[in-house]
């Protein structure tokens, strides 16, 4: 007893001292904040692990009390100021370096995503830029349109069965199996499996809601790690999912560098195929550290992680608001008949971004769907960071969050409100709104797949609102708004989810080889169920277009009238707009 009693004494002791020594001498004991959170991570570890994932409003509201920059635990600040956002991330002529605890708890080492020192960053990345560029992104677009026909395919057997659609797990399939064939050059199938494999995004959502308490025990990781996968699907079945994903993708990098280790012309040869980011870092010229499974692997996890979620969030929230504002939506779809005259015209991101109402679309759909959720804290090494008053001394580590930038007031008036127009407005008066579209952070370490994120979200959601009508199915507001932070937003209750029904058919039909009397029936047909519009006509030929509503009284007549006109005209059935 008396032994415990002094153990007890001396560790009271300790906390003692040390708390002292964090209030009153500590390099960062000036930054305004409450005491409790700079003498404890117990304060983070309350709203991010007790409450779960509401320590970003803990610190919205620490931020009213205190200004701008406050002390959020015993070793970080925090600047809530949109014009120093750039101070933070910066370009490579400020050195940065990022947190080595947060990045441990993603146990992707050697990935670009977790390099610590510029250094390392740029010898990583350089060999990834090529593959990311706008313009290899051109060449490979034909990828996400081969993935979002898998969709249009499956919305169009929704509508004849009246089955409601789970508009975010397609597209997390999209993302996933596009990202995943132009990395590995495989094809996962998410698309093809019933119900777009919910299985993998419950393997991601419990990667993400486990990510605040692997950042405080990280051993939990290292017992999972050596579990049985008989044991280990008991205790929890998506982190099976994530252990054969990874086990997967590690037999992938062993072939890859099987398939590379004979000569740098070899090493070219099969980096300008499908698959070719995976053959060309396991080539010959990569560094020998550089040219092993496990950091291959790694660097295959984080781009399928990156390439997958916050794109799939961004098209299911912009979604979600089309179809809760029919003013937005029609607007939309007068401007993309400019460009796509017909609904099943393909159109490349090039074209699309000249749009501005579009754009507008998009950039709402990215600012409220907010990207990464979760601070991203810098260090500046040999520099002091001067904030007004404040000095933030050389080796401090400071963030500063992407949601109080994207939904600040003063910068997007009614924050919450979805609004394109308000990008066209901020054009003509020459206001560069976009500085403040923080998704893919900014400097050097700005997302390496910005344009692949641009490019699925112009095609996506310019092709599904060119063809479909649908109307949202059990999907409150709630289900999308960001209350959660897990490093992705989360809401409230459960998991992102917007669920839709798909009301409408377009038809296009072309009259110049229908039979004579087949134009009075299919006239009558558009003017009973169909909104007709004809869209061009000459002397030999014409082309009709019509939304079939879901309303009609008969069904099944629009599949019955498509097929009677196969054998003599062509009838192309799109979802309506």
């Amino acid at each position: 007893m008396f032994v415990y009693a002094w153990l007890g004494i001396g560790l009271l002791a300790y906390y003692v001292f040390r708390s002292v020594y964090l209030l009153y001498f500590h390099p960062l004991h000036k930054i305004p904040g409450p005491k409790l959170a700079a003498i404890t991570y117990g304060y983070e570890f309350y709203y991010n692990v007790i409450k779960g994932g509401k320590f970003v409003w803990e610190i919205e509201r620490l931020h009213k009390i205190y200004g701008p920059v406050i002390r959020i635990n015993p070793d970080e600040v925090h600047i809530n100021d949109p014009d120093n956002y750039e101070e933070i991330y910066t370009s490579r002529a400020r050195r940065r370096e990022k947190d080595p605890v947060q990045i441990a708890q993603f146990d992707l080492d050697g990935a670009v995503f977790s390099s610590i020192t510029p250094e390392t960053h740029r010898q990583r990345r350089s060999h990834l830029d090529k593959f990311f560029s706008k313009q290899a992104i051109s060449n490979i677009e034909y990828l996400i349109h081969d993935s979002l026909d898998k969709i249009i395919k499956t919305y169009k057997e929704a509508y004849q069965s009246n089955n409601v659609v789970n508009l975010d797990a397609g597209f997390a399939g999209l993302t996933a199996d596009i990202i995943y064939q132009y990395a590995f050059g495989f094809n996962p199938g998410n698309l093809d499996a019933e119900g777009f494999n919910e299985s993998v995004r419950d393997a991601s959502n419990a990667f993400f809601r486990g990510i605040h308490i692997l950042n405080f025990f990280p051993f939990i990781k290292v017992i999972m790690g050596l579990m049985p996968l008989g044991l280990l699907r008991l205790v929890s079945e998506p982190a099976v999912t994530l252990v054969k994903e990874r086990e997967d993708l590690y037999a992938r990098s062993v072939a890859a560098l099987e398939r590379n280790q004979t000569s740098v012309q070899q090493d070219e040869k099969v980096s300008n195929s499908r698959g070719a980011i995976l053959d060309a870092i396991a080539g010959p010229h990569m560094p020998a550290h550089m040219r092993t499974p496990v950091r291959l692997m790694n660097e295959g996890l984080a781009l399928a992680i990156a390439g997958t979620e916050t794109t799939a969030r961004s098209l299911s929230v912009g979604t979600y608001h089309l179809l809760t504002r029919d003013d937005i939506r029609l607007k939309l779809r007068e401007e993309l008949k400019t460009v796509m005259p017909t609904p099943d015209t393909r159109m490349g991101r090039t074209e699309l971004e000249k749009l501005p109402y579009l754009s507008g679309v998009i950039n709402e759909s990215m600012r409220l769907s907010t990207g990464v959720s979760s601070r991203m804290p810098r260090v500046a090494p040999t520099e002091a960071l001067v904030y007004k008053e404040h000095v933030i001394p050389p080796g401090s580590l400071f963030s500063s969050s992407h949601v109080f930038i994207l939904m600040d007031p003063n910068i997007f008036p009614n924050p919450h409100d979805f609004d394109p127009e308000r990008w066209i407005r901020a054009a003509e008066k020459g206001e560069r709104l976009d500085r403040y579209l923080v998704n893919f952070s900014k400097g050097s370490r700005i997302c390496l797949g910005m344009q692949l994120a641009y490019a699925e979200l112009f095609i996506v959601i310019a092709t599904l609102m060119r063809m479909f009508d649908m109307e949202l199915a059990d999907t409150p507001r709630e289900t999308i708004e960001f209350a959660r932070d897990f490093g992705t937003p989360y809401p409230e209750k459960g998991n992102l989810c917007v669920k839709a029904r798909i009301t409408g058919l377009r038809l296009l039909i072309c009259f110049s080889h229908v039979k004579e009397s087949q134009p009075n029936a299919v006239h009558a047909f558009l003017g009973m169920h169909c909104s007709p519009k004809v869209v061009d006509q000459s002397a030999t030929s014409g082309f009709d277009e019509g939304v079939i509503n879901a309303n009609i009284k008969y069904p099944n007549v629009s599949r019955i009238m498509a097929n009677s006109l196969k054998s003599n005209g062509t009838a192309i059935p799109c979802d309506s707009y």
